[in-house]
């Protein structure tokens, strides 16, 4: 949860985004649309995948051990898939 809520950002700047987009902008080309959003959400959840297979990323506390390295990337693009799936389906 607390991983979730670091990706979502806190403070000035989201306050600042929800206040002029809330979240379903659909202004013309404006990068905050939902199409553009869910986009930039999946080419981000795309790259992290990436740096996983790189091996780049991972935590020292998992690193020592494949077994441990892959349950915490399972768990990691699992709650990133969720977060671009659910922001799609809000998102239309």
């Amino acid at each position: 949860m607390a991983v979730q809520e670091a990706r979502r950002g806190s403070g000035s700047d989201r306050d600042a985004y929800e206040a002029a987009h809330g979240g379903g902008c659909t202004c013309g080309d404006c990068p905050h649309g939902a199409r553009e959003g869910h986009r930039r959400a999946v080419a981000a959840f795309l790259l992290r995948r990436d740096e996983f297979a790189a091996g780049q990323g991972l935590p020292a506390a998992v690193a020592h051990s494949a077994s441990a390295s892959r349950q915490w990337v399972s768990e990691e693009l699992t709650q990133s898939a969720e977060a671009v799936a659910e922001r799609g389906r809000a998102e239309g």
